[in-house]
């Protein structure tokens, strides 16, 4: 199986200038194709575990990143996201390119990946259990999926919840995205842990990115079933608090973190409804990431 650190630099840009690259990620493949210098190095080094080809083939979303003319390219230096030849979003500096193309496929999953129900949590999977993580942006999801992936939980998305029609979780398995000062926390608790290149300045402030667990990766096909789902809210300095959510709030919770609920209509309601009835929901508050895990591998443990 190739792997993207197989491929070398040279031979690396050259695929992606071609549109002769594809990257596997779980069950989804993409085509991507870029011209712009820097991005292909930065690619390697936060997919350098993904199995992928270099020599064109089938794929389900075709995404490149791009200048947006020859005059952006020379003097402003921006880059746009497309999809199929579409622009869904403004440009953005040349140096947030890899920020763009995670944005970017966060919307393009989300928006098309219709044979999936599809919720705006992380995904992770311990001891045979998956867990969603759902949590509106600013909750501390992804730092708290950040932590339980480097302490050994098995990764399967750090945004996008995809349910599939037995009710399994099917993993799409990427970086983790961590902003601010979530950064330099994983850092300091993960010393071992290798980002990639800090994006400043973003809307969203400052972006980096965690790759993905080398054994989350190998086992990229495995999909997981449900059985808690948390929302977690980080507060600085609260004590830890953990209640009990019922299935018909846990429901409406989940429906206003789903990017297509009622476009999937009856196949929708009737997969949300499995969900809930077969993962206990649980909403968790705390400040220090030592006391979520520890209550985390408890709900498991007793609940899972």
């Amino acid at each position: 199986m190739l792997t993207v650190q197989d491929v070398s630099g040279r031979n690396l840009g050259e695929a992606m200038r071609q549109g002769r690259f594809r990257l596997d990620i779980g069950r989804l493949r993409l085509k991507i194709k870029s011209d712009i210098p820097r991005f292909p190095a930065v690619f390697r080094a936060l997919y350098g575990r993904h199995s992928c080809g270099v020599s064109g083939g089938e794929y389900d979303f075709d995404i490149s990143i791009a200048p947006p003319n020859w005059l952006r390219r020379h003097i402003a230096r921006n880059v746009v996201f497309e999809l199929s030849g579409e622009r869904p979003f403004l440009p953005v500096d040349a140096g947030h390119a890899h920020a763009l193309f995670e944005w970017g496929l966060n919307w393009t999953i989300g928006s098309f990946a219709h044979n999936y129900l599809i919720l705006h949590s992380a995904v992770l999977e311990t001891r045979g259990a998956g867990v969603l993580l759902s949590a509106v942006s600013g909750s501390g999801k992804s730092t708290l999926a950040a932590e339980l992936a480097l302490s050994g939980w098995r990764l399967l998305s750090d945004e996008l919840a995809l349910l599939d029609e037995k009710l399994e979780l099917i993993p799409c398995v990427r970086p983790v995205s961590l902003k601010n000062s979530s950064i330099d926390l994983i850092q300091s608790r993960h010393p071992e842990a290798v980002f990639g290149p800090v994006a400043t300045n973003t809307h969203k402030g400052s972006i980096a990115h965690l790759p993905a667990p080398g054994d989350s990766i190998r086992r990229g096909s495995e999909s997981a079933t449900p059985r808690l789902i948390i929302f977690p809210r980080w507060i600085d300095g609260a004590s830890l608090r953990m209640r009990a959510v019922g299935q018909g709030q846990a429901a409406m919770r989940l429906i206003d973190q789903s990017f297509n609920y009622s476009t999937l209509g009856i196949s929708g309601f009737q997969r949300l409804a499995g969900l809930v009835s077969s993962a206990e929901a649980w909403e968790i508050e705390y400040s220090s990431l030592d006391d979520a895990r520890n209550a985390l591998d408890e709900l498991v443990e007793h609940h899972g």
